[in-house]
């Protein structure tokens, strides 16, 4: 499995998480972190929020997946 695939599992629950907290749960480095991060929000399958340093999987990619948790 990917590293994007991991952190997409980790976020599947739809709420907002501590981009702290899902690199330390990944063991990801800061690095690895921000290119996931900007790929993710480059193709809108994440909500980035970088002024509070956290990250939600995207609705419109929750819909698509089938996953109905917002």
């Amino acid at each position: 499995m990917s590293k994007v695939d991991l952190v997409l599992e980790l976020l599947g629950d739809g709420r907002w998480h501590e981009v702290a907290e899902v690199q330390r749960s990944l063991a990801l480095d800061e690095l690895e972190m921000q290119e996931i991060l900007a790929f993710l929000d480059t193709y809108e399958l994440a909500e980035v929020d970088g002024e509070n340093g956290r990250v939600r999987i995207s609705r419109d990619f929750q819909r698509l997946l089938g996953l109905n948790v917002f």
